[in-house]
């Protein structure tokens, strides 16, 4: 028997998104005790926005190694370490969990040092201020799914572009005065 569920689905905004993160988010807390955040990311982050109905959690630490040193924490949450995700960057290691025999959950952990939570952080602020912006990003997300339903990395290079241009966006955005405006 063939198992015809797709690997990557773009599925409508649910607000249980939040509470789970939430949940996640105590868990974690003691699992990683020398985190300085711990934060929701990704389009579940985001009212809303349509999404893969993975959680994706950015964890700040001041080492990365201490956290490599004591994986035993994560893996009895159900975290899986995957160490060459990312081989272009030290400073960020990747796990994912499955919940019920399916991805639920994307934990992204960074060094203080990176640059990359607080890139995290404009892009979902950006998105969340700008409804345009919002629509152009799920637009991209699901016809990438449509196109790439059983490769994770072929849906992720096929919104890389608009993902990429958005960032830029969020960027410009974050050095005017359209960020302060939008969190006044």
């Amino acid at each position: 028997m063939r198992n015809d569920a797709r690997v990557v689905e773009v599925v409508a905004y649910d607000p249980a998104w939040s509470e789970q993160f939430k949940v996640e988010q105590r868990r974690l807390a003691d699992a990683l005790p020398t985190a300085l955040s711990i934060e929701h990311i990704g389009s579940t982050s985001i009212p809303g926005l349509a999404a893969k109905p993975i959680i994706d959690i950015l964890a700040v630490v001041p080492v990365v190694d201490v956290v490599v040193a004591a994986l035993a924490r994560l893996k009895q949450l159900g975290y899986v370490y995957r160490p060459l995700a990312f081989p272009e960057d030290s400073e960020h290691l990747f796990f994912v969990k499955d919940t019920a025999g399916k991805r639920s959950h994307h934990l992204h952990v960074f060094g203080v040092t990176s640059p990359a939570p607080e890139e995290n952080r404009l892009f979902r602020a950006y998105i969340a201020a700008n409804a345009d912006a919002a629509r152009r990003y799920e637009a991209a997300k699901r016809r990438a799914a449509e196109l790439h339903p059983d490769s994770r990395a072929q849906y992720g290079a096929a919104k890389e572009e608009a993902f990429m241009q958005l960032l830029a966006e969020a960027r410009l955005w974050g050095s005017s005065d359209g960020r302060q405006s939008a969190e006044r």
